[in-house]
């Protein structure tokens, strides 16, 4: 039975989020580019308004696109059946939380790549090397920082150690707040090696404490969600007026066509104007997949590839997390500068932990400590907190008066066998199979978590709290992060790896993926800084081809 198609195109390219925003940039900067298409599960609407030149608000009074009730994800922990996860990550707008950004910056280091190569076979046969140079991956990193042109300040570094540290060109800030100078300064004297880290200012934290950092002056209220000046907002600009483009927004990919071993389309389902569900099919012959980990797993499994070697899904990680907040008996300082720092200042403690008596591991990790009560919208930060009545009263009532430090770990999670993605008999609302995310901690990651037990406490004495509330290590729904990878990692044998070193298909060639899912490990920080890199360096042999 043929196929039948209701479009064409040259490429498509799924997700117009944090990495399909560095492939629509190199492909549509390609002289061969022409016909693109770009699927999105939020819809492409007009912004408008402004608060501050340049700035454009967000429209907030229509219907989520995708309804977060109707798709959803299951969850199977140890000694736990399958709980149904919330999709707290779907969108409303097309890119979803890409619009109001608000990230820590923080590159991968080259042993990150090379856990295999360090340790062998001791970690288990799922942990395998990047087949990439940290090299390729360096000047991915340039071209993107140089994109999101973070704020940065080198104080608890020299110069050259904090570029070593976080790399790429950054906007020099004018010098650390009263509390980052003081907590880089006590967390110093007691052997933290601290110092003041980068931040990309998407938009998120104006809005909690609305102050410009360009003139000072107060931002206009009333909009929950602006859109500022930088790349992403630029970058659909430009998508909007481009003629090879065409924006399809509300779109739920159900698969990838594949036939003879190259990709022929893409399935999606869009509702019309009466809300009903109208399956609709482009033909192509490049499909790039960047709607994040976890969405990318879901498509690649419920498309007709053969999987002859048993790893879609397999070897998939969420980054490992940790909370603790500290009450200070520091005087909460009111002027400008310190609140904007609350905007987009963070002190970063990286380092590397030998863990147990077992043999020579060593695992990295990254603790990132900024005022809580400033950078936090009022709502999340109570949810987050996890406190009720009077205890959560009396804690606010602290925080009013002194600095409340969020601490805030993230680390590596090895992939093993008891961590997967698969499909379930069970149904979603667009007649889709639900994805079970089966998760069990590698032995490592419980070493690290018992090690960020007792630092965090350490983290409290340097800087004199008079209260720290460690959370307990994630369990269940906890485990989920915002970061997730693997599921279809990338490798240089095709026994041993989904994609190719390109993060080309093995099994589909013109089928891509740009998102973490090609990731063989989680890395010791916050992924979005190297997904997004790997995407333009992916983009580059798109281009190439279609050219």
């Amino acid at each position: 039975m043929s196929t039948r198609w209701t479009s064409s195109a040259d490429a498509v390219v799924v997700g117009f989020g944090l990495t399909g925003a560095p492939v629509l940039e190199r492909l549509l900067g390609a002289s061969g580019a022409g016909d693109v298409a770009v699927l999105d599960r939020g819809a492409f609407w007009e912004p408008e308004g402004h608060a501050f030149p340049g700035e454009r608000s967000l429209i907030l009074d229509r219907p989520l696109t995708v309804d977060p009730r109707e798709d959803h994800v299951l969850l199977r922990t140890p000694g736990a059946g399958p709980a149904r996860l919330r999709k707290w990550w779907a969108s409303r707008l097309a890119g979803g939380g890409s619009w109001l950004w608000y990230g820590q910056l923080s590159r991968f280091r080259p042993s990150d790549l090379r856990m295999r190569s360090a340790y062998g076979g001791a970690l288990g046969p799922e942990v395998r090397d990047w087949p990439i140079d940290f090299a390729e991956l360096d000047r991915a990193y340039a071209h993107i920082q140089g994109r999101l042109r973070p704020f940065g300040c080198a104080y608890g570094h020299t110069e050259a150690a904090y570029r070593d540290f976080d790399g790429g060109p950054y906007l020099e800030r004018p010098g650390p707040s009263h509390l980052e100078r003081l907590m880089v300064d006590r967390l110093g004297r007691d052997g933290l090696n601290a110092y003041v880290g980068q931040s990309c200012l998407g938009g998120r934290a104006w809005d909690t404490c609305p102050v410009s950092p360009v003139t000072g002056r107060p931002a206009e209220r009333g909009r929950p969600m602006l859109a500022r000046p930088n790349w992403y907002v630029d970058l659909y600009g430009t998508l909007r007026e481009d003629p090879r483009v065409r924006l399809l927004g509300g779109c739920y990919v159900s698969r990838v066509l594949v036939d003879g071993g190259a990709v022929q389309g893409v399935e999606y389902l869009q509702r019309d104007d009466a809300g009903d569900l109208r399956t609709r099919r482009i033909r192509c012959g490049t499909v790039v997949l960047a709607p994040g980990a976890l969405e990318t797993n879901r498509i690649l499994l419920s498309s007709d590839l053969p999987d002859r070697n048993g790893l879609l899904g397999r070897r998939f990680t969420f980054t490992l997390e940790r909370t603790a907040y500290l009450v200070t008996a520091e005087p909460r300082e009111r002027d400008l500068a310190d609140r904007l720092a609350g905007l987009y200042g963070n002190v970063v403690i990286k380092d590397f932990y030998d863990l147990g008596e077992t043999g020579p591991l060593r695992k990295g990790g990254k603790f990132a400590l900024y005022d809580a009560y400033v950078a936090e919208s009022p709502a999340r930060h109570v949810r987050n907190l996890r406190m009720r009545g009077p205890e959560l009263a009396r804690f606010l009532r602290a925080e009013r008066g002194h600095y409340v430090v969020k601490v805030s770990f993230k680390g590596e999670s090895l992939p093993s066998a008891g961590k997967f993605v698969s499909l379930s008999a069970r149904r979603n609302a667009f007649g889709a199979r639900v994805p079970t995310v089966t998760y069990t901690p590698h032995p490592a990651d419980l070493l690290l978590q018992e090690r960020v037990t007792a630092i965090l406490p350490r983290i409290g004495r340097a800087l004199g709290a008079v209260e720290t509330r460690v959370h307990p290590v994630p369990s269940g729904e906890d485990l989920v992060s915002a970061h997730h990878h693997g599921g279809a990692v990338f490798g240089d044998d095709a026994a041993q790896a989904v994609l190719d070193r390109d993060c080309e298909c093995f099994e589909a060639r013109g089928l891509f993926v740009a998102d973490s899912s090609f990731m063989p490990t989680s890395g010791a920080t916050n992924s979005s800084l190297t997904a997004m890199a790997n995407a333009h360096r992916v983009a580059g042999v798109v281009a190439a081809r279609l050219s």
